[in-house]
């Protein structure tokens, strides 16, 4: 083994706001900081934004209403992108669909106004957006590590297809959905259920396309589980949701390699489920499936407030709250002996404080995502994608007073930005 080994560094770059990942908190979290002035990068390993939305053809978009479907509780820039989309005919408004139909497999709890979209027509917008926004894009480009000094990051490292580049930002949001930022400068963080570190399962999703609509609306029931089969804006095509790869960790590349292997023959049984079982899928066809495997579940990083699942059942409002959301704690089953999902009840809505995204051990960093500071069983809901932007959008607005007010992200006054919130038409109460 090498006891040392020169790279060479091919591109730098000096910036206010570095952004890792594109996905739904990371474009939300791009997208505000440069709408506050601030020269932001936003990295994506992937050829296109939106994470899972687009490269792990997630969906619908989880319910924006609360608990029971009666009141809209998150907007700011979800209502923009759905706006968007509109324009593509691309989407369906969540005010127009109802639980228990085509569009939420049949599905009932929680899943009432939920939003079913057009990946590609996602990835196109979300293009539109960030550029439009003034963000400088850098998608096949991956994080690789982080130089610390001092309690906060000095240089990042990224793995581009022309070499490595070395970033010199002000503040870094970490929206890798793995917290890999957080780990390499030094914050402690931890991996799935905390009494084992087993994480929630994967799932490769796929789109299959030829349905006669009217005979699975005859049918009117949930196709044999684990198998959930969504309509999406498009007559006959459906995004499928099936079984899990058990004990995947996101953060490991042989992990994930064998992961996905498996779940490649697991598409191939839930696709038989549809056509062999599941009425008005008789000529349904196999359209594609998903180059990305979905893992609900990473690391959480320790941060100022770790949201607890009392938090979520009782709703606490915390003083510094950026977010609000109504999702049910979805766990999905954590090994092929365990009944996972919805365990435990949630208050009609709950909070996302604002120091759930401050790390501890990082004054230039903050993270969004379902890797943000969470209990393992009270993630099960925030970890949506919808919940996702709200805490980017709240991150980028962070950042950028962070810079322009020279403050260490734990130390921006929340009451303004909380107000700066609000003025986007986010939702806070």
């Amino acid at each position: 083994m090498m006891n040392s080994v020169t790279l060479q560094v091919r591109k730098e770059y000096i910036c206010d706001v570095l952004v890792c990942g594109g996905g739904p908190a990371g474009i939300a979290a791009s997208i505000y900081a440069a709408r506050n002035g601030m020269r932001v990068i936003l990295t994506e390993s992937q050829p296109s934004l939106g994470g899972m939305a687009t490269s792990g053809l997630v969906g619908p978009f989880m319910t924006v209403y609360d608990r029971d479907g009666n009141e809209r509780i998150v907007g700011g820039i979800f209502d923009e992108i759905v706006e968007r989309l509109e324009k593509y005919k691309a989407v369906i408004s969540p005010d127009e669909v109802e639980n228990s139909s085509v569009y939420t497999s049949f599905i009932e709890k929680y899943h009432r106004h939920v939003t079913p979209f057009d990946s590609f027509y996602l990835s196109i917008v979300l293009d539109e957006m960030v550029r439009e926004a003034g963000v400088e894009l850098l998608c096949y480009t991956q994080f690789a590590d982080c130089v610390n000094e001092n309690g906060k990051i000095k240089h990042v490292i990224l793995n581009a297809l022309e070499g490595l580049i070395c970033v010199t930002p002000k503040i870094v949001i970490d929206c890798t959905g793995i917290a890999a930022v957080a780990e390499k400068a030094g914050v402690p963080t931890y991996k799935g259920d905390e009494e084992n570190g087993v994480p929630q399962p994967g799932t490769l999703m796929f789109e299959v396309g030829g349905v006669d609509d009217e005979g699975y609306e005859k049918f009117a029931a949930r196709p044999e589980r684990p198998v959930k089969a969504y309509r999406t804006t498009v007559k006959g095509r459906y995004k499928v949701n099936h079984y899990h790869v058990y004990n995947t960790d996101a953060a490991d590349s042989k992990s994930m390699t064998d992961a996905h292997s498996r779940a490649r023959y697991q598409v191939l049984d839930a696709f038989a489920v549809l056509h062999d079982k599941t009425p008005g899928f008789e000529n349904a066809e196999l359209l594609q499936v998903a180059p990305v495997l979905g893992v609900r579940e990473s690391r959480h990083i320790e941060g100022e407030y770790k949201i607890t699942v009392k938090d979520v059942s009782e709703g606490t409002k915390f003083d510094d709250r950026i977010a609000v959301y109504g999702f049910g704690m979805d766990v999905h089953n954590r090994s092929e002996k365990e009944f996972g999902n919805f365990k435990i009840e949630i208050a009609e809505k709950y909070y996302i404080p604002y120091r759930s995204l401050v790390p501890k051990n990082c004054d230039n960093l903050l993270v969004a995502g379902k890797t943000l500071s969470c209990e393992s069983q009270a993630v099960g809901g925030m970890r949506c994608m919808p919940a996702a932007m709200s805490m980017g959008q709240a991150a980028g607005i962070a950042s950028a007073m962070a810079v322009s007010e020279d403050l260490r992200v734990r130390d921006i006054n929340v009451a303004s930005l909380q107000e700066k919130l609000k003025a986007t038409g986010a939702i806070i109460d």
